[in-house]
């Protein structure tokens, strides 16, 4: 697991430091995404279904950057694979903007267009909420400014928490829809090697840096 480039100081700094460009990108193009799908399909069941799954396809393969990139800048001697490693701030900012979309278009059309469809039940309200709270959490904890306010050990703890909790969701969603009666779609079997090839280069990344004595405890 690579470190984080650079610390919380002492000096008065906005409570998120996030530089827009990369992520305010992403985040703009997960919103297209899904308002072209509506506008293209309609903004009624089927629309916002498809649009809703759009989405999470797209945040999914963002997480899947995100949680690599430092891997990748360690083991890969590639320029494209070094280039990653100022990013992984922003890859993680990056996805918490796209999973903010995600959930928005869960919810949003419910809230204030009168869509309703069977997956728009408490349960997925409260597991919308867990979801925006955890990528609040995880966009804070990627700050320089979380390190001055809880320190580094506990930073990496939110990150490490956060991080488990999107890698189980996509990898459990993959394997639930391979094992059990849904209509066969290759994406999440894609998903679900995604999630296993970013378990394993962190995984390599964490052995060979313990191996060279060069490992770092910080997550991002």
């Amino acid at each position: 697991m690579s470190a984080v480039d650079g610390h919380g100081g002492a000096d008065a700094r906005p409570i998120l430091n996030v530089e827009l460009p990369l992520a305010g990108i992403v985040g703009i193009a997960a919103a297209l995404l899904a308002l072209g799908t509506m506008v293209l399909y309609g903004f009624h069941d089927s629309g916002v279904r498809f649009a809703s799954e759009l989405a999470w396809r797209f945040a999914s393969f963002v997480f899947f950057v995100a949680i690599v990139a430092g891997p990748l800048c360690h083991l890969i001697p590639l320029a494209i694979c070094k280039s990653l490693g100022p990013l992984r701030r922003q890859l993680i900012w990056s996805f918490c903007a796209s999973y903010a979309v995600f959930l928005a278009s869960l919810l949003l059309p419910n809230a204030v267009g009168g869509v309703t469809h069977d997956e728009a039940t408490a349960g997925m309200t409260v597991f919308s909420l867990f979801g925006a709270a955890t990528i609040g959490v995880m966009a804070y904890a990627a700050s320089d400014n979380a390190v001055a306010l809880v320190g580094e050990r506990s930073r990496n703890a939110l990150l490490s928490v956060a991080m488990s909790f999107f890698w189980l969701t996509y990898a459990l969603t993959g394997l639930a829809h391979l094992s059990g009666p849904h209509r066969p779609d290759s994406f999440y079997g894609a998903s679900l090697s995604l999630m296993i090839l970013a378990l394993l280069l962190r995984f390599s990344d964490r052995f060979i840096a313990k191996f060279r004595g060069t490992l770092d405890t910080s997550v991002l």
